[in-house]
């Protein structure tokens, strides 16, 4: 995948994301929508990949917030490490087992409008330049992995379970 390199290639590119995403999960019959994955790997099911994207959106929005407020937000969360991905992932997962698919999607396409919005707030400098004194690097990487690419992921790790 392209990685963007101007906030509009950013935009557009999350959005192309989305519409995909959203295409791939329309098209689905309302029997796979809720199908159980006989898998060994986290997710079990689309609702569990819909919540993690939702989940990590979540997550982006507080990184935002705590940047423009001038802080230093915990990467990736509070009592986590990059190192500890598994740990954290796995949290969504418990918390998306309290939704059922509908709710997952609502709360997906939500949370997506929201950080489109609050990307779309910020500058070009903001996104393309350790411009947050608490960030030692860009924020591109973060907001491209928590939207675009990861929604190719999403749809790549469907697909791998449809066929």
């Amino acid at each position: 995948m392209e990685k963007p390199t101007t906030k509009q290639a950013l935009l557009v590119l999350s959005q192309q994301g989305f519409d995909e995403f959203m295409t791939l999960i329309d098209g689905l019959t309302a029997k796979e929508r809720v199908r159980e994955w006989k898998t060994q790997e986290r997710d079990k099911n689309i609702r569990d990949v819909i919540y993690h994207l939702h989940a990590w959106h979540e997550l982006m929005l507080i990184w935002l917030s705590i940047l423009l407020e001038g802080g230093k937000p915990a990467l990736p969360k509070d009592g986590y490490t990059w190192d500890d991905l598994d740990e954290l992932n796995h949290e969504f997962w418990l918390e998306a087992q309290k939704h059922p698919f509908m709710d997952a999607l609502e709360l997906f396409e939500k949370s997506y409008d929201i950080c489109k919005k609050e990307v779309e707030k910020l500058s070009e400098e903001q996104i393309f330049t350790p411009f947050f004194k608490t960030m030692n690097h860009p924020i591109i990487g973060l907001l491209d992995g928590c939207m675009a690419d990861h929604y190719l992921w999403a749809i790549a790790h469907i697909k791998s379970h449809l066929l």
